[in-house]
């Protein structure tokens, strides 16, 4: 039987959002009901002993516990049911829906929150020349700012960005980083992260992103677009056209984090981009590894013979950057030489202590 039942809410928290979860089993109720007492969350009595009561002041943080707690399995045998009165209306009922798709719901609400508030910011990480350390450009990273003005962690962030959310976290990365340029005026490269499913001419809100570029009046051949190459990694012919049509437009394309995941010299080769970036999980390791080493520079020599520019990321020292130069490296990017700022630099990047 569903337990329509009256609740009381903790004191002074009249207004108290209440979620009824029903569990397969009595056992799978009970490992639930201590899991949420020992997060912190006050329970009530239900007249089922497979389903737990609880009261959810922070509806987001019950949707993390939960997420966190439970086996995906049973996220997806479990149904979950929240309302607003001491008791649940016939009218509510027709909400109940799994424990996953709750957890999905109300643990990236805030994300959309961010995105829709414009709570937002780009900051920037110079890129310089390997051999003077003039500034050849930046890449602005996007970072989130909650309600009372701190920062987002930017892998929570993107970690709750999926489907449509993903797209439109990737749309406004794009334009903040067009108009943080534009505020400041840069005149070096602007690379500038974008999700290969999104640039298509057919992508309304790619196409926004290039209107804006244009209404700044910025030369589409200083703005990379920087594809992450991992998003592409099983349609090598649709990254080829990711390519062809920013090259058509005037743009510059990098492929990230060159070195990790799927891809290899032949497709380097192949793609011919105007820059990779070699990946920090390689260069970190080049000082110690000489087989890293070995595998780091053989992916310089196959992009200079194919005039395509390198770039190392994940810099953090002059031995590193040492042997980065000594490979034929043509620009780096890394705390040694900047950190992620608020403002560009002025004049050439030097080791940032």
């Amino acid at each position: 039987m569903l337990p329509l039942l009256k609740t009381t809410a903790p004191a002074g928290e009249a207004t108290v959002l209440r979620v009824l979860l029903w569990a397969e089993s009595t056992s799978v109720a009970v490992d639930i009901a201590e899991m949420l007492t020992a997060a912190g969350f006050a329970s009530f009595a239900t007249d089922s002993s497979r389903v737990v009561g609880v009261f959810a002041e922070d509806v987001e943080a019950l949707a993390r516990t939960l997420g966190e707690g439970m086996g995906l399995d049973c996220q997806r045998q479990t149904k979950a049911l929240v309302f607003t009165e001491a008791a649940p209306r016939l009218a509510d009922f027709a909400r109940i829906d799994t424990v996953e798709s709750f957890v999905r719901h109300h643990s990236t609400r805030w994300l959309a929150e961010l995105i829709s508030e414009g709570r937002y910011k780009s900051l920037m990480q110079p890129i310089v020349n390997a051999s003077d350390g003039a500034v050849h450009g930046y890449e602005f990273l996007l970072r989130g700012l909650k309600r009372d003005g701190g920062m987002v962690p930017p892998l929570e962030m993107f970690l709750a960005a999926e489907g449509e959310l993903g797209a439109r976290l990737d749309a406004a990365a794009r334009d903040s980083a067009v108009r943080t340029a534009a505020q400041f005026g840069i005149r070096e490269r602007l690379f500038i992260n974008v999700l290969p499913a999104s640039v298509s001419i057919a992508q309304s809100a790619f196409t926004d992103t290039l209107d804006l570029i244009e209404a700044a009046d910025i030369d589409p051949g200083r703005v990379v677009f920087e594809i992450v190459e991992s998003e592409a990694v099983d349609d090598i012919d649709k990254l080829a056209g990711v390519i062809d049509f920013c090259r058509s437009a005037g743009y510059r394309i990098a492929l990230d984090d060159f070195g990790s995941g799927f891809n290899n010299l032949t497709m380097l080769i192949g793609l011919k981009p105007d820059y990779i970036k070699l990946d920090k999980s390689l260069v970190s390791r080049i000082r110690k590894e000489p087989a890293i080493w070995n595998i780091t520079a053989n992916m310089v020599d196959a992009a200079k013979q194919s005039d395509v520019l390198v770039i190392a990321e994940g810099v953090e020292d002059e031995k590193t950057a040492s042997l980065l130069r000594s490979m034929g490296t043509d620009f780096m990017q890394g705390y040694f030489f900047g950190r992620p700022a608020d403002a560009p630099l002025s004049g050439n990047a030097s080791a940032d202590s």
